[in-house]
């Protein structure tokens, strides 16, 4: 993935049209509106790709949709949504609201690269945002995304903003890691935590988001994806349904020849399918642990675990001096014949 396009993740929530999930969170949110008792800055937090800038971005255009009766709105709704003709909303979508400031770390287009973090001096520009009249003379909203990817200069520029915030403004803070960001900015926020969204959901999200959407495809990488949507989209960017049924069913299978696993081997570590390999490790990876979880507290050690352990240190090695990555596969199913033979001798 380039650069530029993880540029552009950073901008997709912004034109995501509603919010699936996060019922209970949004309920929150409303009730402090309703009670007129809404604290200037909230830091959203939750696992990776869990739906945090969506939830930002719906929040904000909840409050910029209704601008001045938001206090009476409140009380009469169940969610965040808003209409589909909300201008509030699209100009939110287009990137263009005059009240609302997205800071995030950014494509430089003369080193042609991304920051490596959000940049002071866009911090900065707070105290212009902040010290002038709202350009539709209501709220103002300032989206952080994500804190975590602050410099200490950065997190300091922004505390102060924190400390001392103007009316009706509000502070949307987005991070991977509550327990890393500077104390100072975690006690000036109620905290905001969004659960990983059910495999369910991510079906409702991919749906919305792709036009051919395949439930049989989406089956067989839900697991794998675990509630994140983003990384569910990127596999689901490649169609190699066949092959994804074949690893598998490889990894479940009972002890066998190595000789027969040289065809999807050598299918996985075909040029251009490096998407595709990292897949399998994952893959690899979630049935170890699961398999680690089965056989835990049954007595003796768990043979699972040297299978994880020695996976990580052989793909460690195999990144670092670029080592055949067919052997790697081929080591990997000779770990699991022997996990599997150790793991039948336990008791039950």
């Amino acid at each position: 993935m380039s650069v530029v396009e993880d540029y552009d993740r950073i901008l997709q929530p912004r034109a995501a049209q509603g919010l699936v999930g996060a019922e209970k969170l949004q309920g929150v949110f409303l009730d402090a509106l309703g009670h007129g008792r809404l604290h200037h800055a909230w830091l959203i937090g939750g696992p990776d790709s869990c739906g945090k800038a969506t939830f930002a971005y719906q929040v904000a255009k909840f409050l910029l949709d209704h601008q001045f009766d938001v206090w009476d709105a409140a009380p009469k709704v169940q969610d965040l949504s808003v209409s589909s003709d909300s201008r509030a909303a699209a100009k939110i979508s287009a990137g263009s609201h005059s009240d609302l400031l997205l800071l995030s770390r950014r494509w430089d287009a003369d080193n042609k690269r991304m920051t490596a973090g959000i940049p002071v001096n866009d911090v900065r520009r707070l105290t212009q945002f902040l010290g002038s009249t709202a350009g539709e003379g209501g709220w103002r909203i300032v989206i952080v995304d994500k804190v975590d990817d602050m410099a200490p200069a950065a997190a300091n520029a922004l505390l102060k903003s924190l400390e001392e915030p103007p009316a009706n403004c509000l502070f949307l803070l987005i991070s991977d890691n509550i327990q890393r960001l500077l104390p100072t900015i975690r006690s000036r926020c109620r905290k905001a935590m969004l659960p990983r969204p059910t495999d369910a959901e991510v079906a409702t999200i991919l749906q919305a988001q792709i036009d051919d959407f395949d439930a049989a495809e989406f089956a067989l990488v839900e697991g794998l994806a675990d509630g994140r949507v983003r990384y569910a989209m990127d596999l689901l960017a490649t169609d190699h349904g066949d092959l994804r049924h074949d690893m598998q069913a490889r990894l479940e299978e009972p002890p066998g020849d190595l000789k027969n696993l040289h065809a999807l081997a050598d299918a996985l570590c075909s040029r251009g399918r490096d998407a595709l390999f990292a897949e399998f490790l994952e893959r690899a990876r979630l049935f170890v642990h699961n398999r680690a979880k089965a056989v835990a507290g049954q007595g003796g050690a768990n043979p699972w675990i040297d299978v994880w352990d020695v996976l990580d240190r052989q793909q460690r090695e195999t990144e670092t001096y670029n080592l055949d990555k067919k052997q790697l596969i081929l080591n990997l199913f000779a770990l699991l014949n022997k996990a599997k033979h150790a793991a039948a001798l336990l008791p039950a």
